[in-house]
């Protein structure tokens, strides 16, 4: 076997291959991207310009896949470098989106430049994941007094975006310092005291913030008094029961078109369960579970004693997997109503930008040679 060529050609070519792996990676982000056309389509068929968020997600995907090939290719050596620089560049952009920027939804979290709007807060999410790797992989033990650093870096974070008001994006900054610390083996204690402030935020959050009081109150007693402001729970359900087991067919969502609000965003996952039924959501699911295996398996090929790369392979994949789930657990009404989208599919720009950016450093970490 030793001397077969066959075999020694498929040995010798195999770290070649391995390099040409991102190109493999982004034909899948093609299709999942196309996918998410579809999907939106789908939701706004029934509005008066049914294609015009499909061709402004089109004109955003292959770019988008251009700067994952991009951030592939540099070398992770670089973005050791950059991390703070970054994040300190993203934590201004939070301040002055705040202070400056675009209110859209009533919430104050966009630049605006001309017909575009760019949102500081997904391209922060991925700085604060880049840092806190960084800072944790470059240390083999946390001193209380380094960790209740990173606790004020990340829950610095989550108040600016919280001002906005975005509990939904804050929340995803705090499962970025959740994953982190608990690659680095932070003691139990630790992480249930961050929790603990999580929901002490919650709680204030919700006080100064009279909407997220009424959603709780609606998803606590949808049929009671608070019915009213139960309705977009009531969307949710009704949505995914006209899909059924099968669907009722791309183009033919009449919930999803007439009823539910933001469905080609916020609430896409439901848009596609009645498009494609019980069985659609179903693939859509086991497609994210894939994702983040995937990117657990990156991880643990990383061979040297290199945890930054580690921790940053297995957390890129980690986190959006948990924000495809929340996003999924809430349109399927198993948890709160809260703003967090699809990763890929949902419509939008920034978020598409920087999970590409997220997944392109992701695997120029996975393939360096430091």
């Amino acid at each position: 076997m030793k001397n077969d060529p066959v075999t020694s050609s498929w040995f010798r070519s195999f770290s070649s291959r391995k390099k040409l792996f991102p190109m493999g990676a982004a034909l899948i982000l093609v299709v999942a991207g196309l996918f998410g056309c579809l999907a939106i389509y789908s939701s706004r068929t029934l509005s008066d310009q049914p294609l015009f968020f499909v061709f402004k997600q089109m004109l955003w995907l292959f770019p988008g896949i251009a700067v994952f090939l991009a951030a592939a290719a540099v070398p992770f050596r670089f973005y050791r470098r950059v991390a703070p620089w970054w994040f300190l560049l993203s934590v201004i952009s939070l301040i002055a989106v705040y202070l400056f920027g675009h209110e859209i939804n009533h919430m104050r979290g966009w630049f605006s430049l001309g017909h575009v709007h760019f949102q500081p807060s997904e391209f922060a999410k991925c700085s604060l994941l880049l840092y806190l790797c960084v800072y944790c992989g470059a240390r083999k033990e946390l001193s209380f007094l380094r960790l209740a650093y990173l606790f004020l870096v990340s829950f610095g974070s989550m108040i600016l975006i919280m001002l906005e008001p975005d509990f939904g994006g804050a929340l995803m900054f705090f499962v970025a310092f959740i994953l982190v610390i608990f690659l680095r083996g932070v003691r139990f204690h630790y992480i249930l005291a961050a929790f603990g402030f999580l929901a002490v935020s919650a709680a204030v959050f919700i006080l100064f913030n009279e909407y997220a009081l009424m959603r709780i109150l609606g998803y606590l007693n949808p049929d009671g008094i608070f019915s009213a402001s139960a309705w977009h729970i009531k969307q949710f359900q009704y949505t995914m029961a006209h899909g059924g087991w099968t669907g009722s067919d791309w183009g033919n969502a009449l919930w999803s078109g007439a009823f539910l609000p933001y469905p080609h965003t916020d609430s896409l996952f439901a848009s596609i369960v009645e498009s494609t039924g019980f069985a659609g959501g179903l693939i859509v699911i086991a497609g994210f579970v894939a994702m983040g295996i995937g990117f657990c398996v990156l991880s643990w090929d990383i061979r040297s004693g290199d945890d930054t790369r580690r921790f940053y392979v297995f957390s890129a994949g980690a986190l959006y997997l948990i924000q495809a789930l929340i996003h999924i657990g809430v349109n399927s009404v198993l948890l709160p109503p809260t703003g967090v989208t699809l990763p890929i599919l949902s419509y939008g720009g920034s978020s598409l930008f920087s999970v590409m950016l997220a997944f392109g450093i992701a695997f120029s970490a996975a393939n360096a040679k430091e």
